[in-house]
Order: structure tokens, then sequence, then C-alpha cells
């Protein structure tokens, strides 16, 4: 697997962490859609991370692998909307 095909793979990588998100209850009165855990489906977290990720940011996620050995992760940080130019 390479950095490059990260969204393309489906495979859980911290079983751990996949276990729990499976069993932890969504909060359905803040956010949009019908899920009912926080993760429903095996393999669609790379793919989520990317897309919602740079619906906040305007950016994307970068992955860089480090000595063949770790993943990194960098996700921006949301614009405000003073940042962004927006007025409410």
């Amino acid at each position: 697997m390479t950095v490059e095909s990260l969204h393309l793979r489906q495979a859980t990588r911290n079983e751990l962490l996949a276990s729990l998100l499976a069993r932890c209850p969504m909060p359905s009165e803040n956010f949009p859609g019908d899920r009912k855990f926080f993760m429903d489906r095996r393999g669609e977290g790379v793919p989520v991370i990317l897309s919602e990720s740079e619906k906040l940011s305007g950016k994307k996620p970068e992955y860089q692998l480090i000595d063949n050995v770790e993943l990194m992760l960098i996700i921006h940080g949301a614009t405000s909307p003073h940042e962004s130019g927006l007025t409410y």
C-alpha cells in the first residue's frame, strides 16, 4: 500500500480504534444522515477524512510516510468566517 493508494484500498490499520468507533453511537441530532455509529463500515475512513476535512479547511489533508514505517496525517484546521471573508 502506498500513500497515493490509501483512498483506494480498504484495510483496517488500527483494529482497536475501529472496534471502539464501531460501538460508539452517533448523536443523530448533531449530525445529518442516517449513521447509527461513528464507524458504520470498514474501509470508509480515508475517503471520509479526505472529503470532509477539505470541505472544512479548503485544503486537502496530507499523508506522509516516515521511514517506510509510520504514516503521518496532517489535517488542516477549518477556516473561521473572518478568515474566509464570509459574514453572517
